[in-house]
């Protein structure tokens, strides 16, 4: 917990480097634009990962991915199945899913956003390609308006949740380990692509999560190791 607590507090730093201040002259205007999480290298990654690599596939792919209530019924079912067929190790794996996502969603959305009070980027930068839910996808205006998002930015719950969650299937389950790390990638990444998100929110939000998971995991590693000893070898 201390190195997720590190890293997110070195992520704060990174967000806030400006970049590209050639002269003197520029300084204010990018130590402005800083404040508002515009010149910084955050900024020029965002850039990146919700604009410059734009396309059908993740148009469609992205607005499912980052909404639970799209994938509600398919989460229930697994969880359903982990706990009704994977014996004592699923269903001891199921609750620790649930202690996982109910501690990273109050640690980062209680404890954290509020502290930092971090604004998203659809807030405070322009031109954002920008899922609107029901309205679908639209460009923010070139001056930033805001009223998209009332909520804080920084960590990103959904990263802290679903790296949470998923992490701790991987280490649980390691032959299939492939799957629930690539929906934490994809959910992740989606943060950024939809528009709601600074690629350190959702690093934070990440870090946050794999702490919690290998916290997680030890206990559930103990459980498991406690319960399968023979009756005269336990303590």
């Amino acid at each position: 917990m201390k190195r997720a607590l590190f890293i997110t507090l070195l992520l704060l730093q990174i967000s806030a480097i400006p970049v590209g201040a050639d002269t003197a002259d520029s300084a204010p205007a990018d130590t402005a634009l800083a404040a508002k999480g515009g010149n910084t290298l955050d900024t020029r990654i965002f850039r990146i990962l919700n604009g410059s690599v734009k396309n059908g596939l993740f148009d469609f792919l992205m607005p499912i991915a980052t909404d639970f209530r799209r994938s509600r019924v398919a989460v229930i079912l697994v969880w359903a199945a982990l706990v009704i067929f994977g014996g004592q190790k699923g269903r001891w794996a199921g609750l620790m899913i649930i202690l996982l996502v109910a501690a990273s969603d109050q640690l980062s959305s209680q404890l954290i956003k509020p502290l930092v009070e971090r604004m998203r980027p659809c807030e405070v930068l322009g031109s954002v390609h920008f899922w609107h839910g029901s309205e679908g996808w639209i460009v923010t205006p070139p001056e930033a308006a805001g009223g998209f998002k009332s909520s804080f930015s920084f960590p990103s719950s959904h990263a802290a949740n679903i790296t949470s969650s998923m992490l701790f299937l991987a280490l649980a389950y390691r032959r299939w380990a492939a799957l629930p790390i690539a929906v934490m990638l994809l959910v992740s990444f989606s943060r950024i692509y939809i528009g709601v998100h600074w690629p350190s929110d959702v690093l934070a939000g990440m870090a946050l999560g794999a702490a919690l998971a290998a916290a997680a995991y030890l206990v559930f590693r103990r459980i498991s190791f406690e319960r399968n000893r023979p009756e005269g070898q336990k303590a």
